[in-house]
């Protein structure tokens, strides 16, 4: 077994690879040559020397055995602004299912390098840094990479932060039951973007002023496959609190579904935060189910020189 760090030669088998690996994640698609070499594109080996504007600097070692990819990892640091800390980043960690080792060999030269370089705790999977190609929006690392999951457990990390993602496959709705009691105005704002369909924001008004919203974009802003073009995001459901409480969010999200399917839409997605009972009570009486939990994952080190 061997660890090398990146170079091009590489792009194809670890293209390969994650394609692979991701392969029953909700949400994840096969990416191309081109689209994960952009995920590559700052790649310097030396954590200190990078002018990447989100991270310090990243890199990646790669696990081979006997010339076979079997786990890579993403790694970066990040000062911030607040403190003198500097925060590890994995950025992506993943390893073929029943290679335990190499999984553990790609751990262990992530550690030892980010501790290298002064960080003082690391965060795995964080959503910020993310793949963009990497699941949905606000996503973390899926539960349905599970042997990823206990790789991160094993080694001490605790989960962080949360998104847990539902979907509602052949929605079918009905927004004039029973409608609101409050007399509300609603204006529907249709705009472009990168999917086949148009995205869609409505707001409701009381008397000129804004009281609630549902703004929705097609899953085609996450990636191009055909498959995900009839498929709408909900991005924000939201009434303002003395409004709270008497269905209206109920009836926004309905009567923007509603309108959706109009124009094509036949199937319906979102997230909340992991810890958000409200919502996800909400969603799952609604129609919603769970497709997936994604989490971030955190580890800090012990300051030893005190």
């Amino acid at each position: 077994m061997e660890v090398i760090q990146y170079s091009p030669d590489l792009l194809k088998p670890l293209t390969d690879f994650y394609n692979n690996l991701i392969q029953d994640v909700p949400y994840c698609y096969p990416v191309s040559i081109n689209q994960f070499e952009l995920v590559l594109k700052d790649l310097t080996g030396n954590l200190e020397d990078n002018d990447n504007k989100e991270l310090d600097g990243e890199t990646v070692f790669v696990i081979r055995n006997k010339c076979i990819v079997e786990a890579f990892v993403h790694i970066g640091t990040v000062s911030y602004k607040t403190s003198e800390e500097i925060g590890g980043i994995i950025k992506f960690l993943g390893y073929k299912r029943g290679s335990r080792e190499a999984g553990q060999t790609a751990y262990n030269k992530a550690e030892e390098y980010l501790k290298e370089n002064n960080a003082t705790r690391i965060f795995a999977f964080p959503k910020q840094y993310k793949y963009p190609m990497y699941h949905y929006s606000y996503a973390y690392l899926s539960n349905s990479l599970d042997h990823i999951v206990a790789l991160f457990g094993k080694n001490g990390y605790s989960h962080c932060n949360g998104q847990i993602f539902l979907d509602w496959k052949n929605y079918n709705v009905n927004p004039t039951e029973p409608e609101p009691t409050i007399p509300i105005e609603l204006k529907l704002d249709w705009k472009d973007g990168k999917g086949k369909l148009q995205n869609c924001n409505l707001t409701a008004f009381l008397n000129g002023e804004e009281i609630g919203q549902c703004w929705t974009h097609s899953c085609g802003e996450f990636t191009n496959h055909q498959e995900v073009q009839d498929w709408v995001y909900i991005d924000w459901l939201g009434v303002e609190r003395e409004f709270q409480g008497r269905g209206l969010g109920k009836y926004l999200l309905e009567y923007t579904l509603y309108e959706l399917k109009k124009v094509g839409y036949k199937h319906t997605t979102l997230s909340t935060n992991w810890d958000n009972y409200r919502a996800f009570l909400f969603y799952t009486n609604l129609g919603f189910r769970v497709i997936d939990w994604t989490y971030e994952y955190e580890k800090t080190f012990k300051d030893e020189s005190s």
